[in-house]
């Protein structure tokens, strides 16, 4: 049997796996058991008020022993499909350059927040927060892993400002990714985000474009329910719930579904849910209300606004590297290099490799 007929029979028995049962490595959750009855149906409601809030970081300067990034959050405000400005005055868009530096032992980062307006300032994380443990020996997915704490940190406090000052009761904030922390401290973060929107009545969701959740027969948990939705012929739903978090504290726990946004959409995400007194079914069905843009019909247009607008570019990076670099002494300039050189190998390899193919 030649190589390709032996990939394709292992993906044929991959994707004809029995569905099994949804499967979580952590967290207290309550696990919900595929049932035809858990689809609930999308429904024509009234437009509410969304704020859809998304962060980006790129590069600007590495070295084994610190990066510099340069990052920014941005948030939108739609009515639907229409799209409205903010009433309070804050800032649509916060940026920031981040510091990290490694301990000598290459175990612990603390990272430096330099706001490019002192007006940003109150939206961002506290420096004395931004601690991260390194779990082993650091690698550079460990490090590269670690650039992205301040922004991560910076999205859930400039979260929680869009709340108080832009938001009330029954209305929406969709943040891209999960509600899920990924650091050490981000919790207290997290549940001063949650916190808040419970007090106040509003809706915080997190929609991830990318799902690794899967049964216990080891399938994709997403492409599962999709399944068992064609099986069951359901077209017009909007979500399936998968797992109940059960907390004991001052907020209600998150629910985790999987959102059919767009009753033509072929795409199901992963969607966490901070359970309100307000009907989830009318919720999900508002933010499928502003997914109708053709450029990717079933995701939000204010989450690719968001994208759009949070992303680095390159030559905004290029642009403070040039700045930064031109500013410093020959003597600091030249140590600063022998260092970046450590790492920018790999970077001059695929540059060579790309003049080849040109």
């Amino acid at each position: 049997m030649g190589v390709v007929e032996k990939i394709i029979k292992a993906l044929e028995e991959d994707v004809n796996r029995g569905l099994g049962r949804p499967y979580l490595q952590s967290g207290n959750y309550k696990i919900y058991d595929f049932n035809e009855e858990n689809f609930k149906p999308l429904k024509d409601v009234e437009p509410r008020l969304m704020a859809f809030v998304d962060g980006g970081n790129n590069t600007v300067l590495n070295a084994p022993t610190f990066s510099l990034q340069i990052n920014r959050v941005y948030f939108n405000l739609f009515w639907g499909k229409e799209r409205q400005r903010p009433s309070s005055g804050m800032p649509e868009k916060i940026e920031f350059l981040s510091y990290l530096n490694v301990s000598k032992d290459g175990q612990v980062g603390k990272v430096r927040i330099f706001p490019l307006s002192e007006e940003h300032s109150r939206y961002l994380p506290r420096e004395k927060d931004l601690r991260v443990t390194l779990p082993g020996p650091p690698d550079f997915y460990q490090r590269s892993r670690m650039f992205s704490v301040a922004r991560r940190f910076a999205e859930w406090s400039f979260s929680t400002h869009i709340i108080e000052e832009e938001l009330d009761d029954g209305d929406i904030l969709v943040r891209d990714g999960s509600l899920q922390a990924s650091f050490e401290g981000e919790n207290e973060y997290l549940d001063r985000v949650m916190k808040t929107a419970h007090k106040m009545g509003v809706n915080l969701v997190g929609l991830s474009k990318t799902s690794t959740l899967s049964t216990d027969t080891g399938n994709s948990l997403i492409a599962s329910i999709k399944k068992f939705a064609e099986h069951k012929k359901y077209d017009r739903w909007c979500y399936y719930p998968i797992a109940k978090e059960i907390v004991n504290g001052e907020r209600p726990g998150s629910m985790i579904m999987a959102a059919k946004l767009h009753k033509l959409t072929e795409y199901i995400f992963r969607m966490d849910f901070l359970k309100t007194d307000h009907d989830e079914v009318e919720v999900v069905s508002a933010i499928g209300e502003n997914t109708v843009d053709p450029t990717f019909p079933g995701y939000p247009y204010g989450l690719i606004d968001a994208d759009l607008n949070a992303r680095v570019r390159m030559d905004e990076v290029k642009l403070y590297r040039t700045r930064i670099l031109s500013a410093l002494s020959e003597d600091v300039l030249e140590k600063l290099k022998s260092h970046i050189r450590a790492l920018d190998a790999h970077e001059r390899l695929n540059m060579i490799a790309n003049m080849i193919k040109d």
